[in-house]
């Protein structure tokens, strides 16, 4: 009997009022404590992925917005979805709000540990 897949989210984002102005994170349920791979699970079950990567990319109006992409691995399934800031469903926001943040943490650290002094 085959094993269930592990779920995989690589998030990007980019836009913004800078050029070059990109955060990206990828997200493994295998690598994350059980709370955490919970968290993601129930996130992503809040959405219809496949309903949204139908109607992907989703467009807002507006000038220096910036644009989400998100593509999910769960189950043997790929959903590929782009939205942009200003067009998030209610549904989504949660989960995009989640990545940018451990998007943003990781930029953090990586950028303290290069300011490190070497020893």
């Amino acid at each position: 009997m085959d094993e269930p897949r592990a779920t995989r989210v690589r998030f990007r984002r980019t836009g913004g009022l800078f050029a070059g102005n990109v955060l990206e994170t990828s997200l493994d349920e295998q690598q994350l404590a059980s709370p955490e791979a919970a968290e993601l699970h129930r996130l992503i079950a809040a959405v219809d992925l496949a309903e949204l990567a139908a109607r992907s990319p989703i467009p807002a109006r507006g000038a220096d917005r910036y644009q989400y992409e998100l593509e999910v691995d769960r189950g043997g399934e790929r959903r590929h979805v782009i939205v942009s800031d200003g067009a998030i469903p209610d549904d989504l926001r949660p989960l995009v709000t989640l990545l940018e943040r451990r998007a943003t943490d990781a930029r953090r650290r990586a950028s303290s540990d290069a300011a490190l002094p070497e020893r």
